[in-house]
């Protein structure tokens, strides 16, 4: 089952790609959102719906909660509450989602896999990956982050809940008493600043870690993916931050691949790269920050402190140089053996060791702009090292 979390103000913006792309596929699928309504013929069920009155009615967590309560009786455009405090009242959504989900699913479901609006889900993938463990097992599977003690899976980036993990939550819950332990995990919620480590927290309670699977499922985009042998030849499943266009472009390549290689064959990052990097970087780029990173050079002017003065005259002559020019920033980079992008603007010079596609540069409006290069035989060396890597299912 695809369970959807989503916002009533962001509903309009980032649903319907998904109703016409990945739940087409699906016949098993729930959207979760802050606000209960029918978006044409889909259901639209309230995540918060079961939360206590006495934080619903007066926790700050859900003053945009009362306010789209007011708009939707009012009849006003909910979409004017976009980036009100949605964060605050996103952390609430988790576990009711989790139990209702359980709820409502009919016996024959075996996994529930959690995205959010604005993730990208590889439907081919995602059966291959789960075809390959048992649902009957307790199974929490995501991209690893932490916080404190708590390891947890990243939620934007997806995570996955077996049926067997699921159950055992809902076993504890049915014999604690559902109030009781909705009680004990609401007040756990609003000491928490996140939903997706609650979710973790509940599950370790039931003795299921968290099985990390990142780079499966990770936060990325195609635009600030680092590609790297990290990525290279594993099956890529998820994304985040991922734009409504984005979601289509990414579900029109999947068909594609399914329509070339079948359903037994995944696509894996280096695919992707191909698909949506390769020929974008294959030219220098003006108006462009391609995010390099890894070393930064910076002309020294009337304010620069002692301490900057004193690392700048500890730089080489083709460093300090990389400084005037685009070509001098390129120089610099081939001279540093890890280089294999750089990006100039007027008195910067930035490196990167790792490929990244980046994105328009949208300082413009201040006059000075980024210019983008990637070295093209480094980048062809990392490709032929990699050439004969094998899929990669258990990073």
């Amino acid at each position: 089952m695809i369970v959807l979390k989503t916002g009533a103000s962001e509903i309009y913006e980032k649903l319907p790609t998904h109703l016409i792309t990945l739940f087409r596929c699906t016949q098993h699928y729930l959207i979760f959102s802050d606000l209960p309504q029918t978006y044409s013929d889909y259901q639209i069920h309230d995540a918060l719906d079961t939360v206590s009155p006495k934080y619903k009615d007066d926790h700050e967590d859900f003053e945009m909660y009362r306010k789209l309560q007011k708009y939707q009786r009012e009849g006003q455009n909910v979409a004017k509450l976009k980036g009100e405090k949605g964060w605050s009242l996103d952390k609430w959504k988790f576990l009711p989602m989790m139990h209702e989900s359980y709820r409502l699913a009919s016996p024959d479901v075996d996994w529930f896999v959690y995205i959010e609006a604005d993730t990208s889900l590889s439907w081919t993938n995602l059966l291959q990956f789960l075809g390959r463990m048992d649902p009957r097992k307790p199974l929490y599977l995501g991209a690893q982050n932490v916080i404190g003690p708590t390891t947890f899976a990243h939620g934007g980036s997806g995570f996955i809940i077996s049926r067997g993990a699921a159950k055992r939550i809902e076993d504890r819950r049915r014999k604690m008493g559902a109030r009781a332990y909705d009680d004990r995990w609401e007040l756990s919620t609003s000491l928490s600043c996140c939903g997706d480590e609650v979710v973790a927290r509940a599950l370790v309670e039931v003795d299921v870690d968290l099985t990390p699977s990142w780079p499966r499922l990770q936060g990325e985009t195609v635009d600030t993916l680092d590609w790297t042998e990290k990525h290279w030849c594993t099956p890529a499943i998820t994304w985040h931050h991922v734009s409504p266009s984005q979601v289509d472009s990414m579900w029109r390549f999947h068909n594609e691949w399914v329509k070339e290689n079948g359903w037994s064959k995944p696509y894996l990052y280096r695919d992707v790269f191909d698909g949506f990097v390769a020929r974008h970087i294959s030219v220098n780029r003006t108006s462009w920050n391609n995010l390099s990173k890894d070393r930064e050079f910076i002309a020294p002017d009337g304010d620069s402190s002692e301490k900057s003065r004193e690392s700048w005259e500890k730089l080489s002559d083709v460093e300090k140089n990389s400084v005037k020019s685009f070509d001098s920033c390129a120089e610099a980079c081939l001279a540093w053996d890890h280089c294999i992008q750089f990006m100039h603007e007027n008195g910067v010079c930035k490196l990167g060791k790792d490929v990244r596609l980046g994105e328009t540069d949208e300082r413009h409006n201040s006059g000075n702009t980024w210019s983008s290069g990637w070295i093209q035989d480094r980048i062809q060396g990392m490709r032929d090292d990699l050439a004969d890597c094998n899929t990669n299912w258990n990073h």
